[in-house]
């Protein structure tokens, strides 16, 4: 008896499987990426100040007299302003150099003085960079300048030297967030210029550490 009872619900359970038809398979749907956006906003002005170590070049390609390279330390302000999308910040900003690197040499020539220096660095580049939350890694791209001169034994003169700069650099969010720490590693492509008469080359590298304030 107990098993007419099972054969009958068995049957019952396929026809009605039947009565219904085939189930249709169902589309693979895959899964939705959302993109991950940087949750701390770097948009808006900034200005700070900052540190600097750079040397300039004055390359006379073994000419007499050949200056010597100008190096050291000095201080630099910076002003700009951000736009964010995602995360990727861009903008623009401009920057101030207050040092006067220097260097003495013999000239290229034993018996003789030279002596070199630069100031009135200054730039002005754009900014793009990639943000993740709290840190910002960037790159930089605009034109600088600066004014140079050279005097010695042999004779000296003086040239401003302008052209294309190129920069990486790193930026960190401290405390409440109004406030980043930043680093910028800087190539200035300054080609030549005449001093006393001799084509020197005065491209320049400069190391920057800048303490900045967001408003």
């Amino acid at each position: 008896m107990k098993t007419i009872i099972a054969a009958a619900a068995l049957g019952l359970v396929a026809t009605s499987a039947l009565a219904s038809g085939p189930v249709a398979p169902q589309p693979y749907v895959p899964p939705v990426t959302v993109p991950v956006s940087s949750g701390y906003d770097w948009s808006g002005a900034y200005a700070g100040l900052g540190i600097t170590y750079g040397r300039a070049q004055y390359d006379t390609n073994g000419a007499i007299p050949s200056y010597p390279d100008a190096d050291g330390w000095g201080l630099s302000g910076i002003a700009g302003y951000n736009w964010q999308s995602g995360n990727l910040v861009f903008g623009g900003e401009v920057v101030a150099d207050f040092s006067q690197r220097s260097g003495s040499n013999d000239c290229g020539a034993p018996g003789n003085t030279c002596s070199s220096d630069v100031e009135n660095q200054a730039s002005i580049r754009g900014r793009v960079g990639y943000a993740m939350d709290r840190s910002l890694m960037f790159m930089t791209v605009g034109y600088g300048r600066d004014e140079r001169g050279a005097a010695g034994t042999l004779g000296g003169g003086s040239a401003v030297y302008s052209g294309a700069m190129l920069g990486v650099g790193y930026e960190q969010a401290i405390g409440s967030g109004a406030w980043t720490m930043r680093g910028d590693l800087e190539h200035y492509f300054y080609g030549d210029e005449q001093i006393n008469g001799i084509a020197t080359n005065g491209d320049t590298s400069i190391l920057r550490f800048s303490v900045i304030r967001r408003f």
